[in-house]
């Protein structure tokens, strides 16, 4: 039978002590790649209602304070084509929550547009607070329309009551030019900053 020397026994540890400290600098720096792939946190940003404006072809106009904004909806045009914008503004009363706000903006959607089919129904974020985006396709005369609504709760810079926030775009997804528009409605809100 053979009887490892002691050198055999140094070297194995040495092999042994080599290949652990291996292992961890292997463990250490993928640990360290998983940390950079991480994404940043997402800012919260509070509603200020007091402070609203518009931004129109490149022209400021502050809304005086006293002056809360609840309804904003302006067709636009993106590639020659017609999209409808609009943000609604509410106080949220006490016990609603999202789901069961988003479940009665459905129901009133299914009112106006008896027809309407939800497509998709996503948990997101808007403006860092958690969010539903609404895909939902309905008949507007001959045509078809897609509407994309996001919904959320938020609370009030002043911590104030809780605002219901939904911002919404409407197009017509037969014309090509709108292929990329639910892309820019998406990063247009992804982009949103305070004051």
């Amino acid at each position: 039978m053979y009887k490892p020397s002691i050198y055999d026994r140094i070297s194995q540890k040495r092999e042994a002590a080599e290949a652990l400290a291996q292992q961890q600098a292997e463990q250490e720096r993928a640990a360290a790649e998983a940390l950079s792939k991480m994404p940043e946190p997402v800012p919260v940003l509070p509603l200020d209602i007091e402070q609203n404006a518009l931004r129109v072809a490149g022209l400021n106009m502050l809304m005086p304070t006293g002056f809360n904004f609840r309804d904003i909806q302006t067709t636009l045009e993106f590639a020659g084509c017609e999209v409808t914008f609009s943000a609604r503004r509410r106080i949220a009363p006490d016990g609603l929550d999202l789901p069961k706000a988003v479940d009665l903006y459905v129901k009133n959607l299914r009112d106006v547009h008896a027809e309407m089919t939800l497509v998709r129904q996503a948990q997101c974020l808007l403006a860092g607070h958690p969010a539903m985006a609404l895909d939902y396709l309905f008949p507007d005369g001959r045509a078809r329309r897609h509407g994309r609504t996001v919904c959320a709760m938020i609370t009030s810079d002043e911590g104030q009551s809780r605002q219901w926030l939904e911002v919404s775009t409407q197009i017509d997804p037969s014309q090509a030019g709108l292929a990329d528009w639910l892309i820019k409605f998406d990063a247009m809100l992804a982009g949103m900053t305070a004051h």
